[in-house]
C-alpha cells in the first residue's frame, strides 16, 4: 500500500500511545482498501484519527495528545516502576499510557501498589530460586498481568496471575432518551432498551465499563467495582488458559488469592521442580478460593 507524504505525517500525529502507532497505519490501510484505493490519503488518516478518538474517549485522547507533545501528564509513577533483578514481572495493559478513563487508571493503581508490596513480603524471587533444579531462565519468571477492564486488550489469560478490573453497571436514574449510545460499546448485547429505562442482562454483561462511559445522561452508572482473578496461564511449550480463582472480589481478595497461590507453589515444589501453571493444573484452584 502506498502513502502520500502528508498522510504519513498525519498518521504520526494520531493521539494514541506510541506502541500503537503501527496499528494506526494498518487501520488507515484497511480504510483505504475498503474504498478500493491503492494509496492512503490525508483524508483517510483523518477518518482513522476520528475512529481512535471515539474509541478512547475525549479525556484519554487529550492525555495521550499531551504526552505526544512532551507535556506533563498525571500518570502514576508506580505504573513505570520496574522490578529489576527479580524473578517476577508485573505487566499493565495500555491504560498505563493513558489510553483509558481515570476510573480504570485508579483501579489499576489501587491493586498495583499493594500487589507489589505483597509479592515482596512473600519473597517470591527467593521461592522461585529455591524451587529451581535447573539453571534459572526466563521461563522461571512469574508473570502478573493487571488489566484496566474486561476487554482484555492485553490478555491476562496466559499469565501466572491475571487481575481484571470490573465495573458493574447499574441503572440509577430515569429519563433514558433511547439515544442507543450505550449499545455501541456493548458487543455482548447485554442491554435492552425496549422499556422506559435500560435493562441489563448480567448473565451476558462482561462489566467492562463501556456503557457507563457512553451514557451521557448518567442513566447507566458504575455500581460496585471489583476484580476477577485468573491463575495458571502460560504460553509456553504446552499453552494453558488461566482458570478463575475469584469471579468478583476486592483488593484484599486479590491479595489472598496471590498469597495462597504462592504458598501452594512453595509447598508443591519442595521436592520437585514444577512451574506454577503445572501446580495449578495438578492441584486445582479450590485451595486459593476464599
Amino acid at each position: 500500500m502506498k502513502w502520500e507524504d502528508d498522510a504519513l505525517k498525519l498518521a504520526d500525529e494520531v493521539p494514541v500511545p506510541p506502541l500503537m502507532l503501527f496499528l494506526v497505519r494498518l487501520d488507515a490501510e484497511r480504510r483505504a482498501m475498503l474504498k478500493n484505493l491503492d494509496t492512503v490519503t490525508p483524508e483517510i488518516v483523518r477518518k482513522t484519527s476520528v475512529g481512535y478518538k471515539r474509541t478512547f474517549g475525549k479525556e484519554a485522547t487529550e492525555m495521550v495528545k499531551a504526552m505526544l507533545n512532551g507535556e506533563e501528564v498525571d500518570l502514576p509513577d508506580e505504573f513505570f516502576e520496574e522490578d529489576e533483578n527479580e524473578l517476577y514481572k508485573i505487566e499493565i495493559c495500555p491504560a498505563k499510557f493513558g489510553a483509558c478513563t481515570p476510573d480504570k487508571r485508579e483501579m489499576i493503581k489501587n491493586i498495583l501498589v499493594p500487589l507489589r508490596q505483597k509479592i515482596r513480603e512473600l519473597n517470591l524471587t527467593r521461592a522461585v530460586m529455591e524451587s529451581a533444579r535447573t539453571p534459572i531462565m526466563s521461563h522461571h519468571v512469574f508473570r502478573f498481568s493487571i488489566i484496566g477492564c474486561s476487554n482484555c486488550c492485553m490478555s491476562p489469560f496466559f499469565s501466572d496471575f491475571g487481575i481484571i478490573s470490573l465495573y458493574r453497571p447499574e441503572v440509577q436514574n430515569e429519563g433514558c432518551i433511547k439515544c442507543e449510545a450505550c449499545l455501541v460499546p456493548c458487543v455482548e448485547n447485554a442491554i435492552d432498551l425496549d422499556g422506559d429505562n435500560p435493562v441489563i442482562d448480567y448473565d451476558k454483561c462482561m462489566m467492562c465499563g463501556g456503557c457507563e462511559t457512553a451514557c451521557k445522561k448518567d442513566i447507566i452508572c458504575t455500581g460496585e467495582k471489583g476484580f476477577r482473578v485468573v491463575v495458571g496461564g502460560t504460553g509456553s511449550r504446552h499453552p494453558k488458559i488461566a482458570v478463575t480463582a475469584a469471579e468478583f472480589t476486592d483488593v484484599q481478595g486479590v491479595l489472598s488469592v496471590v498469597e495462597k497461590g504462592i504458598a501452594l507453589f512453595k509447598e508443591k515444589t519442595k521436592d520437585k521442580e514444577m512451574s506454577f501453571h503445572e501446580v495449578i493444573e495438578i492441584y486445582g484452584v479450590e485451595s486459593l478460593k476464599s
